[in-house]
């Protein structure tokens, strides 16, 4: 079996690697409030659980590694534009 690498493979490790991050320093610095940084990292182990199950459905629909690159790397940079969007809109 060959392992596809994907971009929403990627997003999702890199989400779960920040909630690991936000859970294992919580307790060595009491910066900000300890819920919040729970929050936080509750939200970024279900975006990478989201990113998980969406790429296997892409994968499910689109054959061609060549294609699947090109729609989930839209659908990253959509998403980024739409964080972006939404931030700048609540300053």
């Amino acid at each position: 079996m060959k392992i596809k690498l994907t971009p929403l493979n990627i997003v999702s490790a890199i989400c779960l690697v920040v909630a690991g991050l936000l859970l294992f320093s919580q307790k060595d610095q009491q910066v900000g409030h300890p819920q919040f940084t729970l929050l936080l990292a509750g939200v970024n182990g279900l975006a990478a659980i989201t990113f998980f199950i969406s790429d296997l459905i892409f994968r499910r629909f689109i054959p061609t590694l060549k294609k699947l690159w090109v729609v989930e790397g839209v659908l990253v940079v959509f998403i980024v534009v739409l964080i972006l969007i939404i931030t700048s809109s609540l300053k």
